[in-house]
């Protein structure tokens, strides 16, 4: 660092980007999202059969305090920056309510709300993995999405939300 301060956040680690990545996974299950990423005028990310597409995630290397940033395609509210903690299990817990549309004055929001410089340093300096969504995941793998949400979410999941009203979550 230029300012001759010491950096106080630590390397984030594979584990934890994998961590992360099921994280998202899960709240795409979750919210039921994942027909978003197959629209009409072709798939987000790379296609890699017909049912299934490989998202591109960039995440900060250094975590600060448990807490780290991540920038991702969450359809369809387009691409996002995220805040995330660590929980001390090593599991991911995403900042941040999609339901809430990530608004600009929001801390995890729509990367369009960032400058355009920032945004391409940080995709040119942030750790690049990826992570699948799946068009149509076996109930056994939502059911499993389900499960880790509410974990992660003191017991809320919106696929539950959903049916206990009759319908699918909202969008």
């Amino acid at each position: 660092m230029s300012s001759g301060q010491p950096d106080s956040g630590v390397s984030v680690t594979r584990s934890e980007i994998g961590s992360l990545a099921q994280a998202i996974q899960d709240e795409i299950y979750d919210y039921e999202y994942e027909e978003h990423f197959f629209p009409e005028g072709g798939p987000v990310g790379d296609v890699i059969s017909s049912t299934r597409v490989r998202v591109p995630l960039y995440v900060d290397p250094k975590i600060r305090d448990g807490q780290g940033r991540t920038i991702y395609k969450l359809m369809p509210h387009g691409e996002v920056v995220r805040y995330f903690h660590v929980q001390r299990d090593g599991t991911v817990r995403l900042e941040g309510d999609p339901q809430l549309g990530f608004t600009a004055s929001q801390t995890s929001r729509k990367t369009v709300y960032l400058r355009d410089d920032d945004l391409a340093r940080m995709k040119s300096d942030w750790v690049k993995s990826a992570f699948d969504v799946d068009l149509s995941p076996s109930l056994e793998r939502v059911q499993d999405a389900v499960r880790r949400q509410k974990q992660r979410n003191d017991g809320f999941s919106a696929w539950e939300f959903a049916r206990s009203k009759g319908g699918k979550a909202n969008q």
